[in-house]
């Protein structure tokens, strides 16, 4: 009788991963990364409006103009500055006359990075009355 090689007969029972825990196992690590995660609270600018109707009058001689042009250069006045100084000139401007406003007037080609840079040194330069007001120049011309 010759000898011959049978494959062997597989089980009728096919191995399996239990998977009727997976929801509550994926249901704990969503509330673990949920509590252990520190969300980031201050979003955006933090800008204090005035009420509905409220209109106040500033004498010009009261007002700061910071200006960020087109190509991202910061003035204050017609002095170009660079950001970092931005902070230091304004606090001797407010040591000088308390009751000054900067108005914060930007280009609206200019980098959106650099006025928020410059918008973070006016809040270093503790200034409280600021306004913001973006600044469209003419298709030919300017800042």
């Amino acid at each position: 009788m010759p000898f011959t090689l049978r494959p062997r007969s597989r089980s009728s029972v096919e191995p399996n991963i239990p998977t009727a825990s997976m929801g509550d196992i994926a249901f704990l690590i969503i509330i673990f990364f949920m509590t252990t995660s520190i969300f980031s609270r201050e979003k955006g600018l933090k800008i204090v409006l005035p009420e509905k109707g409220a209109e106040t009058k500033i004498k010009s001689e009261n007002i700061l103009t910071v200006a960020v042009n087109q190509t991202g250069q910061v003035l204050i006045g017609d002095r170009v500055v660079n950001i970092p100084e931005v902070s230091t000139l304004v606090r001797e401007e407010l040591d000088k006359n308390p009751e000054l406003a900067v108005a914060l007037r930007v280009s609206r080609k200019a980098p959106y990075q650099t006025m928020i840079e410059v918008f973070d040194q006016l809040k270093v330069a503790k200034a409280e009355r600021i306004s913001l007001m973006p600044v469209q120049e003419e298709e030919g011309g300017g800042q």
